[in-house]
């Protein structure tokens, strides 16, 4: 019985300390130029490395940039999101959307959970891994191939 509580126990903290670096479901919301000044400034500084956002490929992170000048743009004519004009409206909360969708699916910290028997066993286990540690793991792997490559070269062999 004792096991059990200690269990839970541990489940409660390690939830709590996951708790505060959680998914941003929308790291966007354009209101006003000087809101999303700031929201792209953050969303900008994530995607350098180290950041939140640090794993984007390239053509994602062109997408992101393109949609937040265009944004940037459309804010800039008017002073805040009311005075907009419905198609302007409509590009903005579409490009909102689109800059909210690839951020959130990027986000390192985003749960990545798997169901897959191991070897020998019928019965699958279930593992989660954040997308941050998924994508640091296979570029680590990417690098230690393109190390033993070169050491191949180097020694003569290939």
């Amino acid at each position: 019985m004792s096991k059990l509580l200690c269990g839970i126990a541990c489940l409660f903290l390690s939830a709590a300390a996951y708790a505060d670096e959680q998914v941003i479901d929308k790291p966007l919301v354009a209101q006003s130029l000087a809101g999303f000044d700031q929201e792209a400034t953050e969303i900008r500084a994530g995607m350098h490395e180290g950041g939140r956002y640090e794993f984007l490929k390239a053509d994602d992170k062109s997408k992101v940039e393109a949609r937040l000048n265009s944004m940037h743009a459309l804010l800039e004519k008017h002073a805040n999101q009311n005075d907009l004009n419905s198609s302007d409206k409509i590009a903005l909360v579409n490009a909102q959307e689109e800059v909210n969708a690839i951020l959130k699916h990027n986000d390192s910290n985003r749960l990545v959970c798997e169901s897959r028997a191991p070897i020998g066993s019928h019965l699958p286990v279930k593992t989660c891994r954040t997308y941050g540690e998924i994508e640091a793991q296979r570029q680590d792997a990417m690098r230690t191939h393109t190390d033993l490559d070169k050491s191949r070269v180097n020694k003569g062999g290939g």
